[in-house]
């Protein structure tokens, strides 16, 4: 049995995944699995994804693209003696851009928490965010290259894209990315790819936000549309 923390399950369809794709996500220190700890058979973060993705722990769906598969965004699963297999909440999804061997920083990135600033703002979390590449980037070399402000799912979000030179890889990346806050909840959604393959892979992060919306959350996991 698989006891999952904070959520009732997903209505996408999974399959078997062999691997384990780990996060990228930099907005949230989470634990890596211990050597002790092993995986649980059927667990969520050992399934990949396909098309719609609702997420019970934080209220929202969006659509993974056709051919591409989305992964768990969360601390991995863990055999717990006395509860079995144990999840923590279901936080969002990874989906890379590329089969596998999936290609190094190309994906799609979804990830929801709650916030956990005094006075959160979706300003602050896009000065964090931008904070985070510089920390990664040759010096003198991160290029904003345009602020925005969409409404996604009938919310009005800032939109950052940069450019920067990666130390990581020793070469150019483009990070264009939606910061929101609702409900006391920080969503991100960003892309992150080669400079050189920004322009095919941005069509596919246009589809996954428009596809984005807000859900009511219940305590049994059932939830209805929120139209904004």
């Amino acid at each position: 049995m698989v006891r999952q923390h904070g959520d009732n399950g997903n209505h996408a369809f999974c399959r078997p995944f062999a691997g384990r794709f780990h996060s990228y996500s930099e907005g949230q220190n989470r634990s890596a699995r211990g050597g002790a700890v092993p995986p649980c058979k059927g667990a969520p973060d050992a399934l990949a994804r396909t098309g719609k993705y609702r997420n019970f722990s934080f209220g929202f769906s969006l659509k993974i693209p056709q051919h591409l598969d989305g992964f768990w965004n969360s601390i991995p699963c863990g055999v717990s003696a006395a509860d079995g297999c144990v999840c923590s909440s279901d936080h969002g999804q990874i989906i890379p851009l590329t089969p596998e061997p999936y290609e190094p920083e190309r994906h799609i990135e979804v990830f929801a928490a709650w916030a956990t600033d005094t006075e959160p703002s979706a300003q602050r979390k896009v000065d964090e965010h931008l904070n985070r590449i510089q920390e990664k980037s040759r010096e003198q070399t991160v290029e904003v290259r345009s602020r925005s402000t969409v409404r996604l799912a009938g919310l009005r979000a800032p939109r950052v894209v940069v450019r920067y030179y990666s130390t990581k890889l020793n070469g150019w990346l483009v990070e264009d990315f939606v910061e929101m806050l609702r409900n006391g909840v920080e969503y991100s959604i960003y892309l992150r790819t080669k400079d050189s393959s920004y322009e095919h892979d941005r069509a596919t992060f246009e589809s996954v936000l428009a596809s984005f919306e807000f859900h009511e959350t219940w305590r049994d996991g059932s939830s209805h549309h929120n139209a904004n």
